[in-house]
């Protein structure tokens, strides 16, 4: 029995498929059977639940792109111009909305099979129709026999990724939870920010392996209601956690009792929560199930507090209680997914779309896109015989839409793999194919020269160019039934592929400059404006109603501080800090942390704000936060433009005394106000303004002594 290594099982998976792909459409005498093994190459990925969540969007998007590129030929059969911008609007969407959270892959295939079909009917739309269903014919071949191979040799299941993940999840928030809770311990923060920073990447991870994991494991795909749940209520769990942690290290700071009775019981529960739904993701029974901790308040200490301090408490006492709902409905959700509960399979609650602002990246993905089909259309009109005409077209979008899938990547990185491709498939196309006679012989170069390329470049940071040699291989042999040799192929993709990347290379830098330093300096200068416009839209005013445009406003400049830092994260991979003297790689990771705790603060600020409904209690804080406000604004906007300011001892220390002035000014509102001017639930909204004050002053200012660590000056240097 011949054994093959883990590592050559999918190289030999792929290059099976490959072979038997090309077997059946060279026996059915399909034209251009290419396209079953570009289906083949492209929907081949690690585990079996990726690769058949990938081969179904291929496939749908397949279909619609097809739709679509005929409905196009039938509306403006004379008219190009009219053509090409529906076009242009339809590959639009689809940019658009690949680069949004769901489906990218399907959006990325509905667009370049749309423009391959209409650029392959344009000389001869007669044969339109016939082109488009060859191609769903031989898209959904090379799906179906990877499909099958995948399920019957050495199928991969998500599975047992997925699991771990949760469990990773659980372990973490328990640690964070547990160590971060414990009366008079001394926590520390740097530990605090890389406990959240883990448990981000834990939760970007589960979701990705969650879509996986509903394709190739059932029990997963039938409690897929559950674990979608229970992926939001994790996410809320840590913010939870987050704030009260926080909660709690103010009432150390202040030496303010926290009073609640049973904290100690509480936190043993808690325990055993978590080590309960560690033990199911396990597939473990739970020990016991969760227990009614009665966390009431000293109510004599709470008595002999100042109104100031009571309010922290019952602050800290309010967050403890949601931390025991979301907990115990965890607890539950993952009772109900792993099998050890009563539910019922049920299919997921479909969300409907609301109405936002376009967002900026996305839009420039659009811009970019749409700008390199226009200039190879133009090219393809106005300059005569072109390298490629209608395929350049294609590959025009085809590679558009890749860079600007990943905008961190430079041009150069994705060329020269391209080009590797290019000069090694010409070179089998014209010194080994020629020689081939017989499927037989064929059948062995595709198998060996997909393996080769697959197992040689196997590493997942090599993925790109396995793509490319794969695609160019595929491309340029051209293999079919009445196979025609001609160095002309070889000479116009050589030819074709440096006047493409030229276009491609003109919307690098137009509209904007789409270096890695230039980038991360534009994304952190919009999210610095949003906070500052964030900040500007707190009204002292409690009847203002917002106006529509408000609200929409206020959401885009939310999504746009939450979404940055994660942005940022992308950019910070690709960042050459070879031409950045002064700057290290970790310092640079070190801010995004930073910039996601602002992030949050800033939100808890807004939130407290708006929550806070009581007139008297606004005016008593008077000039003193409209000032801070005006401050912190003035250093956003100084931030946006120099990331790390030299005066940022000075702001710090002005800050520091107009959070000692609130405090304050809170304090004593609080303290001398009767029961007749403000409610307790006022009271605890006053006091939970104060902290997020307390927490975007703080956070800014770790903020700032991060960005100190790096020499921002060569980041503004221009080099070619």
């Amino acid at each position: 029995m011949v054994i093959i290594p883990a590592k050559a099982r999918e190289p030999f998976k792929t290059a099976l498929a490959i072979v038997i792909s090309y077997g059946i459409a060279l026996a059915m005498d399909w034209d251009s059977p290419y396209w079953a093994a570009f289906a083949v190459a492209f929907v081949s990925l690690s585990t079996a639940g990726q690769s058949f969540n990938k081969a179904a969007m291929r496939m749908f998007g397949t279909l619609v792109g097809i739709v679509v590129s005929l409905t196009l030929i039938a509306l403006f059969p004379q008219e190009r111009w009219s053509f090409i911008l529906a076009l242009s609007f339809y590959i639009g969407i689809c940019t658009y909305l690949m680069n949004g959270p769901k489906k990218q892959y399907f959006w990325n295939v509905s667009g370049f099979t749309c423009v391959l079909i209409c650029m392959s009917a344009g000389p001869d739309p007669v044969n339109a129709f016939a082109t488009a269903i060859m191609r769903a014919q031989e898209t959904g071949l090379g799906i179906l026999v990877y499909s099958l191979l995948t399920s019957l040799l050495w199928p991969v299941s998500s599975r047992k990724d997925f699991f771990a993940v949760a469990g990773q999840l659980a372990s973490g928030q328990r640690q964070f939870c547990l160590a971060g809770l414990k009366p008079g311990q001394d926590s520390d923060p740097g530990q605090a920010q890389a406990l959240k920073g883990q448990l981000l990447q834990a939760q970007t991870k589960f979701q990705k392996l969650l879509d996986a994991a509903e394709s190739d494991t059932q029990e997963v795909w039938e409690m897929r209601r559950y674990w979608r749940l229970y992926q939001e209520q994790t996410s809320k769990l840590t913010s939870v956690i987050g704030s009260s942690v926080q909660s709690l290290a103010e009432l150390d700071a202040s030496k303010t009792p926290h009073l609640v009775t049973n904290l100690d019981s509480f936190l043993v529960e808690l325990d055993k929560r978590f080590a309960g739904i560690g033990s199911m993701l396990t597939g473990h029974a739970p020990g016991c199930q969760p227990e009614e901790i009665d966390m009431a308040l000293d109510a004599a200490g709470l008595r002999a507090l100042s109104q100031f301090q009571r309010a922290a408490v019952v602050v800290f006492h309010d967050r403890l209680k949601q931390l025991d709902q979301l907990t115990r409905a965890l607890y539950e959700t993952t009772r109900d997914a792993s099998g050890f509960g009563e539910a019922v399979a049920a299919p997921p609650r479909m969300a409907f779309p609301t109405l936002q602002w376009p967002d900026p990246d996305r839009m420039l993905a659009v811009i970019r896109v749409v700008l390199a089909l226009w200039l190879a259309f133009l090219a393809w009109i106005y300059v005569d015989s072109i390298p490629g005409g209608t395929s350049m077209v294609t590959m025009a979008v085809v590679y558009g839409m890749i860079t600007a899938g990943i905008p961190m990547v430079t041009l150069r990185t994705v060329f020269k793999p391209l080009m590797a491709g290019v000069v090694f498939g010409s070179l089998v196309y014209m010194l080994i194919l020629p020689q081939l006679s017989g499927f037989l012989s064929l059948g062995t170069l595709l198998f060996v020269t997909t393996f080769s390329i697959c197992y040689l470049l196997s590493d997942p940071k090599q993925a790109l160019a396995k793509t490319f040699a794969l695609a160019m291989f595929v491309s340029i042999a051209s293999i079919d039934n009445q196979q025609v040799y001609s160095f002309m192929v070889v000479t116009t993709n050589v030819l074709m592929f440096p006047v493409l990347f030229s276009f491609l290379a003109i919307t690098a830098y137009f509209p904007v400059n789409l270096r890695q330093e230039k980038s991360f300096q534009r994304l952190l200068n919009r999210y610095f404006r949003s906070c500052a416009d964030l900040l500007s839209g707190m009204h002292r005013d409690v009847q203002h109603t917002g106006t529509r445009f408000e609200r929409l406003r206020k959401a885009f400049h939310i999504r746009e501080i939450s979404s940055i830092p994660i942005k940022l994260g992308g950019w910070a991979k690709f960042l050459d800090v070879k031409v950045l003297p002064g700057t290290d790689a970790k310092d640079v990771q070190a801010l995004l942390p930073r910039l996601q705790d602002l992030a949050g603060q800033t939100r808890e600020l807004v939130e407290a704000r708006s929550s806070l409904q009581n007139q008297y209690l606004i005016d008593a804080l008077g000039d003193d936060a409209l000032n801070w406000r005006h401050m912190l604004q003035e250093v956003f906007v100084n931030l946006g433009s120099a990331p790390a300011d030299l005066q940022q001892e000075a702001y710090r220390t002005r800050l520091d005394e107009l959070i000692e002035l609130l405090e304050t000014k809170v304090r004593q509102t609080l303290d001398r106000s009767t029961e007749e001017q403000f409610s307790r639930e006022d009271g605890e909204h006053f006091y939970r303004l104060l902290g997020a004050y307390r927490g975007v002053s703080e956070s800014l200012a770790g903020y700032t002594t991060a960005a100190g660590a790096i020499d921002w000056g060569p980041w503004h240097e221009e080099r070619f």
